[in-house]
């Protein structure tokens, strides 16, 4: 007798990497539940960046408006030196280069219970909805389907999934429940207080910083009226227990009696930076994504939007197979982010040394250079992310000068057709791979696959062909052949790049077979 279940998949935690994939997976119609063990939805800011990259990510999920209205593109700094200086320097945030090509190329402060919040609601809006105040309690899995221990408001019960994705943070229940460690190194001498506070009589136009030798104050201001504030525990200093009277005295000690009033103080933490990742990210039917396979130093903004990406990379897996593609297919999910993660935290943990070495010497004057560190890099907006080693990559194609496969697939604009004007972007938005067909108006065997997994999009240059690259941009960013076939994966990221004719087409579709629902790619509609 088949198995039955009462969902395809059960995400555990819905924090942005949860919602991510439950959006992901509701907009393909795979049933799942997404389940929190919080009572109510997150208000503490935690996260307080979002990247070009998950801008993108979330624009194709169609939850980007939200966040676009509460974030802040520019936050520059304002230094208050122990002299009583006013120093005003940039953002610490650098603005994506014009070569990634871009709708979105500057990240945005925006605290993450907004990002959540604009994910959940996209998530309503797709039918789908968090159980709030469920706890994963216990996991057993068999060949089949995995059968998970919840503990609810209205008691025990267990639910029955094909597969389970761990998202509940960095002390994941779900990845000590399938024994798979997290590896690396924490680092008991970074410490910092945090917490969300209200009541600063202070210009909300800028990140505040206090300069001083016991250690630099700091005052984000997120959302309408909270401000984040952060503070590092200098090394050996044993550290008070955080509390709206202790943050007061702070400032009181460091930036002088009265010059900050603090109201009220929410979400106090005492935050250890940590180093690790798992060595996999799948046992079996189990998958862990976001801050629950990995965790490093906040410094640089990229622990929401890794976890983002995870999801961004997992979910259009996931539906494959269970669709029919073979389950491999979630193996190259580790074997693309894994490389990502240590990335990161190699990363992160560079600037935060940085950042350091210089929070006790009293001044600005370095601590704004290492600060300034922080929002650089092509990693750091995700727009560099690439998967050129990924099995997924068909790499049988003449050279080109242009993104090759593994390579997020940039945007180009000036695309004119009938009943279209937009963008690549906008050709490319949906749960569908994409394949890009350059000065070609012949048909080709990728054009019999169904339209619920591949759209066929010609482009060319002469009136006449399916959309007319009206400006030249696409020529000038992908520098394409005539001829060329370019196929984009769900997530936006280049599969191949070959040509029509001598026998490529065949050997590209047996080659994308295994990551495929239901094997050919070509199969008749």
């Amino acid at each position: 007798m088949a198995d039955v279940c009462d969902t395809e998949v059960l995400i555990i935690g819905a924090g942005p990497t949860g919602l991510t994939l439950a959006c992901d997976l509701a907009r393909r119609g795979i049933a799942h539940r997404i389940v929190e063990r919080g009572p109510v939805p997150n208000r503490a800011t935690r996260a307080k960046t979002i990247q070009p990259r998950s801008l993108e990510v979330l624009d194709d999920l169609g939850a980007v408006d939200h966040v676009l209205r509460r974030g802040v593109a520019e936050l520059p700094l304002r230094f208050h030196e122990p002299s009583g200086v006013v120093v005003d320097k940039p953002s610490i945030s650098a603005r994506a280069s014009t070569s990634f090509h871009t709708p979105y190329p500057d990240a945005l402060w925006i605290g993450q219970f907004d990002v959540e919040s604009a994910l959940r609601q996209r998530l309503e809006e797709l039918g789908g909805r968090v159980e709030f105040g469920v706890e994963m309690a216990g996991i057993d899995q068999d060949d089949d389907a995995v059968t998970v221990t919840l503990r609810t408001p209205d008691g025990e019960q267990t639910a029955r999934a094909r597969y389970v994705v761990g998202a509940d943070g960095g002390r994941s229940s779900a990845r000590k429940h399938i024994g798979l460690p997290l590896v690396g190194k924490t680092y008991e001498q970074q410490r910092w207080y945090l917490g969300d506070v209200t009541g600063p009589d202070l210009d909300r136009g800028h990140m505040h910083i206090w300069p001083s030798e016991r250690g630099m104050l700091g005052l984000t201001p997120l959302g309408s009226d909270v401000w984040q504030f952060q503070s590092p525990i200098l090394p050996g200093e044993e550290p008070g227990t955080p509390s709206l009277e202790f943050y007061q005295r702070l400032f009181d000690e460091r930036a002088g009696h009265g010059a900050v009033v603090l109201k009220s103080a929410t979400w106090l933490s005492v935050y250890r930076v940590n180093a690790r990742v798992v060595e996999n990210y799948r046992q079996g039917r189990v998958l862990l994504a976001g801050d629950a396979a990995h965790v490093h130093s906040a410094a640089g903004g990229q622990g929401m939007n890794t976890g983002i990406q995870d999801a961004y990379n997992l979910g259009w897996k996931l539906a494959g197979v269970l669709d029919g593609a073979p389950p491999a297919l979630l193996d190259t999910y580790a074997a693309e982010r894994i490389p990502i993660a240590r990335t990161v935290l190699e990363m992160s943990m560079s600037k935060m040394l940085r950042v350091m070495g210089q929070v006790g010497r009293g001044s600005g004057d370095g601590l704004g250079s290492a600060l300034a560190d922080i929002g650089d890099g092509a990693m750091n907006s995700g727009l560099g992310v690439h998967y050129r080693t990924s099995p997924v990559n068909y790499r049988h194609g003449r050279a080109t000068s242009g993104p090759v496969a593994g390579d997020r697939a940039p945007n180009a604009g000036g695309l004119e057709g009938v009943a279209f004007s937009g963008d690549l972007f906008d050709l490319m938005g949906g749960p569908y791979w994409s394949l890009v067909v350059h000065e070609h108006t012949d048909p080709v065997v990728l054009d019999d696959a169904e339209p619920r997994h591949l759209r066929v999009h010609r482009i060319g240059w002469a009136p006449g062909s399916g959309l007319v690259d009206a400006r030249g941009e696409f020529r000038r960013v992908y520098r394409p052949h005539p001829g060329e076939l370019i196929l984009i994966r769900p997530d936006g990221y280049i599969a191949a790049r070959t040509s029509v004719g001598q026998g490529r087409e065949a050997d590209l579709i047996d080659h994308l077979a295994p990551f495929w629902p239901i094997g050919n790619p070509a199969r008749p509609r």
